[in-house]
């Protein structure tokens, strides 16, 4: 299989006189939900559906859980999973408090595998 793409037009907003450039960006061809997904693993292995599906459901318990105590989440093949913070700066370090954070997010960073994946990814361009 391989990944369509198309080109996307897009201008730099300091200079928006300079003519339009083009960037290939990923479309998407369709979802897998979770349902799905746990038929597929069952397929794989010998639990069934709803098992699969209850352990998904569990595993993203455990990582919020686990994210929210501060933790890294490692998950071997699959990639890791950690908290980051944006913030306000203060003059010392003394002064830097939680109301300095302006925001969060979840940091995923893939596996041996899925890095390998990507690099072998082929790509087509949609018409």
């Amino acid at each position: 299989m391989a990944v369509p793409f198309t080109a996307v037009g897009k201008t730099n907003p300091s200079q928006p006189q300079n003519p339009l450039l083009y960037y290939p960006r990923t479309t998407q061809s369709g979802v897998v939900d979770l349902e799905e997904l746990s038929e597929r693993v069952s397929d794989s292995c010998s639990a069934t559906p709803s098992d699969c599906s209850a352990v998904i459901i569990g595993l993203v318990t455990e990582i919020c859980k686990s994210l929210d105590q501060g933790n890294i989440v490692r998950l071997g093949q699959l990639g890791s999973f950690q908290v980051s913070v944006q913030g306000t700066s203060s003059p010392s370090a003394e002064e830097v408090t939680a109301k300095n954070i302006s925001r969060s997010s979840i940091v995923f960073r893939p596996g041996k595998k899925l890095k390998n994946m990507l690099n072998q990814l082929k790509f087509y361009k949609k018409k």
